[in-house]
């Protein structure tokens, strides 16, 4: 598909103006522009014919419904419907606001002070929180879909893997997440819960703070699939010594194996983080 025209008919169809391509990987493109007057990015996904198409239409569509329905400013808002290019459809477009700073992908490069670790917890909760309050499970909570704003504050993206628990029709059941930052319920035969989006952010906070992963996602994937399953997490006091009772206390809650013995859902978890003085 040639990129220029693709450009064009996604501008006239969002109304986008000044469009600029800002990333492209795989099927995915992200422009910047303007949208009546403000900054913002469309988000274009080629959708190539056959049943895997579909499939890639269908999760569009998704994404750009759960973000409609959420309410927050810890999460990314949506500024358009999802739009086909095409017919039958060879692209679905939509637009949602322009966010400064950059994904977590190059900041846990380097290992993170307490204040940082509160900060990420609080403010990812809080997203969950609006998430979860929808019965809508993210299920793929990883550096590239946690944005870090220039003030600090972090925000929530691209629920592309989301499972709405009461419209399973609608969003399927298992998921696979990204490896390294799955729960034990993302291996297969597993149901991804609101716990299991507590889990992968606490994976998040660990590495922050030791720069590895708590359950090792290297070698065969079956054998991590079973270490998720059978292995508790070391507690992160271990790996990082000096880190404060408090803040242990939330990531080795965050990574208890069993999952009714985590917080149960963002709401919880912000809850808990308001109560204990987190917000500092």
């Amino acid at each position: 598909m040639d990129l220029n025209q693709l450009i064009e008919d996604v501008s006239a169809a969002l109304g986008f103006e000044d469009a600029q391509p800002l990333v492209q990987a795989g099927q995915k493109s992200v422009l910047t522009g303007t949208l009546s007057g403000a900054a913002a990015v469309a988000k274009i996904v080629v959708i190539n014919p056959g049943p895997n198409g579909d499939i890639t239409l269908e999760r569009a569509h998704r994404e750009v419904e759960l973000l409609s329905a959420v309410d927050s400013e810890r999460v990314v808002k949506v500024l358009t419907d999802a739009v086909e290019i095409g017919d039958p459809p060879t692209a679905v477009c939509w637009a949602e606001e322009y966010l400064d700073g950059d994904d977590l992908s190059n900041s846990l490069k380097r290992t993170w002070d307490e204040l940082e670790v509160w900060s990420l917890l609080k403010d990812m909760s809080q997203a969950l929180t609006a998430c979860h309050e929808l019965e809508v499970v993210h299920r793929d909570l990883s550096p590239a879909n946690v944005r870090r704003l220039p003030g600090g504050h972090f925000v929530l993206m691209d629920p592309g893997l989301a499972r709405h628990l009461e419209k399973t029709a609608l969003t399927g059941a298992f998921q696979p997440g990204t490896p390294g930052w799955r729960s034990p319920e993302h291996v297969p035969g597993g149901d991804p819960i609101p716990a299991s989006d507590i889990f992968a952010l606490g994976i998040l906070a660990f590495y922050a703070l030791s720069g590895r992963f708590p359950i090792d996602p290297s070698g065969n994937p079956a054998d991590y699939d079973r270490a998720l399953v059978e292995q508790q997490a070391p507690g992160i006091s271990t790996i990082v010594p000096g880190v404060s009772a408090e803040l242990s206390d939330v990531i080795d809650t965050c990574l208890n194996r069993q999952p009714a013995r985590r917080y149960l859902d963002g709401t919880e978890m912000s809850t808990f983080l308001s109560d204990m003085g987190a917000n500092r």
